[in-house]
Protein backbone atom coordinates (compact mmCIF):
# COMPACT_ATOMS: atom_id res chain seq x y z
CA UNK A 1 0.00 0.00 0.00
CA UNK A 2 1.29 3.47 -0.81
CA UNK A 3 1.55 6.32 1.66
CA UNK A 4 -1.78 7.79 2.77
CA UNK A 5 -2.89 10.42 0.30
CA UNK A 6 -5.67 11.85 2.47
CA UNK A 7 -5.05 14.09 5.45
CA UNK A 8 -6.64 13.33 8.81
CA UNK A 9 -8.95 16.33 8.30
CA UNK A 10 -10.03 14.97 4.92
CA UNK A 11 -10.64 11.51 6.39
CA UNK A 12 -12.73 13.03 9.21
CA UNK A 13 -14.72 15.05 6.69
CA UNK A 14 -15.33 12.04 4.45
CA UNK A 15 -16.24 9.86 7.43
CA UNK A 16 -18.79 12.51 8.43
CA UNK A 17 -20.20 12.56 4.90
CA UNK A 18 -20.55 8.77 4.94
CA UNK A 19 -22.30 8.81 8.32
CA UNK A 20 -24.65 11.63 7.29
CA UNK A 21 -25.58 9.95 4.00
CA UNK A 22 -26.19 6.64 5.77
CA UNK A 23 -28.47 8.34 8.30
CA UNK A 24 -30.34 10.15 5.51
CA UNK A 25 -30.87 6.93 3.56
CA UNK A 26 -32.01 4.98 6.63
CA UNK A 27 -34.62 7.68 7.27
CA UNK A 28 -35.77 7.54 3.63
CA UNK A 29 -35.97 3.76 3.73
CA UNK A 30 -38.13 3.90 6.87
CA UNK A 31 -40.50 6.38 5.18
CA UNK A 32 -40.67 4.24 2.05
CA UNK A 33 -41.46 1.16 4.13
CA UNK A 34 -44.49 3.04 5.45
CA UNK A 35 -45.63 3.45 1.85
CA UNK A 36 -45.10 -0.20 0.96
CA UNK A 37 -47.00 -1.26 4.05
CA UNK A 38 -50.06 0.85 3.23
CA UNK A 39 -53.18 -1.27 3.04
CA UNK A 40 -56.24 -0.14 1.15
CA UNK A 41 -59.87 -0.99 1.34
CA UNK A 42 -60.94 -2.22 -2.08
CA UNK A 43 -64.52 -1.19 -1.34
CA UNK A 44 -63.45 2.44 -0.99
CA UNK A 45 -60.93 2.72 -3.80
CA UNK A 46 -61.89 2.53 -7.43
CA UNK A 47 -59.78 0.61 -9.94
CA UNK A 48 -57.69 3.66 -10.91
CA UNK A 49 -56.94 4.53 -7.27
CA UNK A 50 -56.02 0.92 -6.55
CA UNK A 51 -53.68 0.80 -9.56
CA UNK A 52 -52.13 4.10 -8.54
CA UNK A 53 -51.50 2.84 -5.00
CA UNK A 54 -50.00 -0.38 -6.34
CA UNK A 55 -47.64 1.58 -8.63
CA UNK A 56 -46.60 3.87 -5.77
CA UNK A 57 -45.84 0.82 -3.60
CA UNK A 58 -43.87 -0.81 -6.41
CA UNK A 59 -41.77 2.32 -6.90
CA UNK A 60 -41.21 2.62 -3.16
CA UNK A 61 -40.01 -1.00 -3.03
CA UNK A 62 -37.57 -0.30 -5.87
CA UNK A 63 -36.22 2.76 -4.05
CA UNK A 64 -35.84 0.75 -0.85
CA UNK A 65 -33.73 -1.76 -2.76
CA UNK A 66 -31.59 0.96 -4.38
CA UNK A 67 -31.09 2.90 -1.14
CA UNK A 68 -30.32 -0.34 0.69
CA UNK A 69 -27.56 -1.09 -1.81
CA UNK A 70 -26.07 2.37 -1.22
CA UNK A 71 -26.20 1.80 2.55
CA UNK A 72 -24.29 -1.46 2.03
CA UNK A 73 -21.71 0.44 -0.07
CA UNK A 74 -21.39 3.03 2.71
CA UNK A 75 -20.94 0.28 5.30
CA UNK A 76 -18.20 -1.24 3.14
CA UNK A 77 -16.51 2.18 2.89
CA UNK A 78 -16.68 2.58 6.67
CA UNK A 79 -15.05 -0.83 7.03
CA UNK A 80 -12.29 0.25 4.61
CA UNK A 81 -11.80 3.34 6.79
CA UNK A 82 -11.31 1.10 9.82
CA UNK A 83 -8.81 -1.20 8.11
CA UNK A 84 -6.81 1.53 6.38
CA UNK A 85 -7.82 0.69 2.81
CA UNK A 86 -10.21 3.61 2.32
CA UNK A 87 -9.55 5.87 -0.64
CA UNK A 88 -7.74 3.32 -2.77
CA UNK A 89 -9.15 1.77 -5.93
CA UNK A 90 -10.19 -1.85 -5.57
CA UNK A 91 -9.28 -2.29 -9.24
CA UNK A 92 -5.86 -0.69 -9.56
CA UNK A 93 -4.83 -0.03 -5.96
CA UNK A 94 -4.15 3.59 -6.89
CA UNK A 95 -5.44 6.45 -4.71
CA UNK A 96 -8.94 7.74 -5.45
CA UNK A 97 -8.94 11.53 -5.69
CA UNK A 98 -10.25 13.53 -2.75
CA UNK A 99 -12.56 15.39 -5.14
CA UNK A 100 -14.18 12.11 -6.27
CA UNK A 101 -14.51 10.91 -2.67
CA UNK A 102 -16.21 14.17 -1.71
CA UNK A 103 -18.80 13.52 -4.43
CA UNK A 104 -19.14 9.77 -3.79
CA UNK A 105 -17.54 9.01 -0.41
CA UNK A 106 -18.26 5.28 -0.85
CA UNK A 107 -16.48 5.10 -4.23
CA UNK A 108 -14.55 1.86 -4.76
CA UNK A 109 -12.66 3.01 -7.85
CA UNK A 110 -11.04 6.13 -9.18
CA UNK A 111 -12.47 7.79 -12.27
CA UNK A 112 -9.50 6.42 -14.24
CA UNK A 113 -10.58 2.86 -13.38
CA UNK A 114 -14.12 3.24 -14.70
CA UNK A 115 -15.00 1.82 -18.08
Amino acid sequence: MTEPHLSQDQIRELSGLLAAKRKELEKLIASLRDVTGTKHDCAILDVADSASLYEMQRRAATLIEQHGETVREIDAALLRLENGRYGFSETSGEPISYERLKLIPWARQGIEDSD
